[in-house]
Formats: structure tokens, C-alpha cells, sequence
């Protein structure tokens, strides 16, 4: 019962830092697409969030499907 729950929580956390980061993508693209300038500190900010989200969904990933080397 306890595993279930621990995947089924990891699973939920995968849900939702993969929604996190469907809107950086969205903000990203809508950004380019209006075609204004943004400081680079903002872009900073975004490219890092981009970053940090991907390395937690990486993370979390391997802690769902474990590698297993036989």
C-alpha cells in the first residue's frame, strides 16, 4: 500500500511539474511571437525556470521508472 501511494504521489508531482512547465513554454512562445523586447533579466528568469523544471521532471522520472541494468 505504501509503494502505491509513494508512486501515485510522484505521479501527481510529474502531472503537475509538466503543466509548470507547458506555461513557462506557452509564456516563452508568446513572448516571441508578439515580437516586444523583454529585458534579459526576465528572460534570465524564464530560461532558468525552463532549465530547473526540466531537471525536477528528469528527476522524477527516474524515480518513477527506476534504471535497472540486469
Amino acid at each position: 500500500m505504501n509503494m502505491n501511494d509513494k508512486s501515485a504521489k510522484l505521479q501527481l508531482l510529474l502531472c503537475e511539474l509538466k503543466l509548470e512547465q507547458r506555461h513557462v513554454n506557452n509564456d516563452m512562445s508568446r513572448l516571441l511571437k508578439q515580437g516586444k523586447t523583454i529585458d534579459f533579466f526576465k528572460a534570465k528568469q524564464l530560461s532558468n525556470l525552463k532549465s530547473g523544471l526540466a531537471k525536477k521532471i528528469t528527476k522524477v522520472e527516474e524515480s518513477i521508472n527506476p534504471n535497472i541494468i540486469a
